[in-house]
């Protein structure tokens, strides 16, 4: 039911479950606890107009591996970074505000483009099927200069004519996110 609506009243779920809603507080807070489950805000990428797109890169070793996880871990474009077993390291799906921004992070700053890298395939989501809604992270505060990817978007030549809005986490970012 929380998969339906995360916001699905207690006294609800305790009716279809046949329980008192103390009894589902009680299991809800214990998942929680457990970090069995979170609750969270998801976004509608199409109802934001964003673009998806899908990344698979094969890293020369695995301490570039463990390097690429933890410079782009904290990326507020990537929605899903996740290492793999067999011919492909990693996997990234990231966000963009369009095809330009999308353009700057698979060329320009994108994981792909990192020191270490053997191969890389990068595709395009043409519609996001299923689930309609994905996390996106939400910056608080600006960094101005480098960022923590090791970029720094006020001085790209992509953004200085306008082809790119800048990383969400810069002070200079132009963008919705």
């Amino acid at each position: 039911m929380l998969q339906e609506n995360g916001r699905y009243p207690l006294v609800n779920i305790a009716s279809k479950l046949g329980i008192s809603h103390t009894a589902v507080k009680k299991h809800l807070d214990k998942l929680l606890k457990d970090n069995v489950i979170g609750i969270k805000a998801l976004i509608n990428p199409k109802r934001l107009n964003l673009k998806l797109v899908l990344m698979l890169i094969e890293a020369e070793g695995y301490d570039d591996v463990k390097r690429l996880v933890s410079r782009f871990k904290d990326c507020p474009r990537i929605v899903l970074l996740a290492t793999l077993i067999g011919g492909y390291n990693i996997l990234a799906l990231a966000i963009a505000e369009d095809m330009n921004v999308l353009e700057s992070i698979i060329s320009v700053c994108a994981l792909r483009t990192s020191k270490g890298i053997r191969r890389s395939e990068v595709f395009t989501i043409s519609e996001l099927v299923y689930p309609e809604y994905i996390p996106l992270r939400i910056v608080k505060d600006r960094i101005k200069g480098e960022l923590p990817c090791g970029l720094n978007c006020c001085e790209c030549s992509r953004y200085i004519n306008g082809k790119c809005l800048g990383c969400p986490v810069s002070a200079c970012y132009r963008g919705i996110l």
